[in-house]
């Protein structure tokens, strides 16, 4: 799903449209977060009326709005009107991005039937049964999961399905653009994760091989200092991880 990105915390919204109402805000809206194709934004209505809209920013079209009058609100209020209007921006994002992975879902199950005409029964037959462990095909076929986290992360066999079933330039586009964006936006979490974990598990080794450094009393007999350190020098045959303090 797509990560949404806060520009202006919940606390902050009342504060931030006070310092703004005079200056940014008289030219256009202030972003306070967004995710995927939807975005909330703070306006300004009037000198004293704070504006909140949830804007899906692909159609270019207003979801929702709501508005403060800054003279009777309360940071409380404007605060928790801003995490509703986000939560409803996340609800709205991740709908319009599932509703997309299913249909090419569906393109995939298409063209997986159009090379093994033939198998629909014995596929279908599987379904009415309950295994905890499913065979591979039944997985990449009919289970949309094991899809998103296989098939769905080859981009070049993704785009091939949106260019062979979707007719309409303008939509095909679409589908194209989203498919990058998610693709890489799945893959590069994919890659943040792993490079998390080899890093730790790095740092862990080198923790395992970390060296210190150890001290020991050692007595050496000789009529002076300098002739016992070059004695102990000597015996030592000159080992570089053993320092000798004058």
């Amino acid at each position: 799903m797509s990560r949404t990105f806060h520009y202006i915390q919940y606390d902050d919204v009342l504060k931030s449209f006070i310092k703004f109402k005079d200056t940014i805000l008289n030219e256009r809206p202030v972003v306070i977060a967004r995710r995927g194709d939807y975005c909330v934004n703070m306006i300004k209505i009037s000198e004293n009326t704070l504006g909140l809209t949830l804007e899906n920013t692909e159609k270019k079209k207003t979801v929702s709005s709501r508005s403060y009058d800054i003279n009777k609100t309360t940071e409380a209020l404007v605060s928790r009107g801003t995490r509703h209007a986000c939560q409803k921006m996340a609800e709205y994002s991740d709908e319009a991005v599932n509703r997309k992975r299913m249909q090419i879902w569906k393109w995939y199950i298409m063209d997986w039937k159009e090379k093994n005409a033939g198998r629909d029964a014995d596929i279908m037959k599987e379904e009415f049964k309950w295994e905890d462990t499913p065979d591979r095909e039944k997985r990449d076929v009919l289970d949309i999961e094991s899809f998103l986290h296989g098939e769905y992360q080859n981009l070049g066999n993704t785009l091939m399905l949106i260019e062979k079933y979707m007719k309409n330039a303008g939509h095909r586009e679409m589908f194209r653009k989203f498919a990058i964006e998610d693709i890489i936006e799945m893959t590069g979490e994919d890659t943040k994760d792993n490079s998390i974990a080899e890093t730790e598990a790095k740092n862990q080794t080198e923790e395992g091989l970390k060296k210190h450094t150890y001290k020991f009393t050692v007595s050496v007999k000789a009529t002076d200092k300098e002739h016992a350190r070059q004695a102990l020098l000597n015996y030592l045959a000159g080992d570089d991880r053993i320092k000798v303090q004058k």
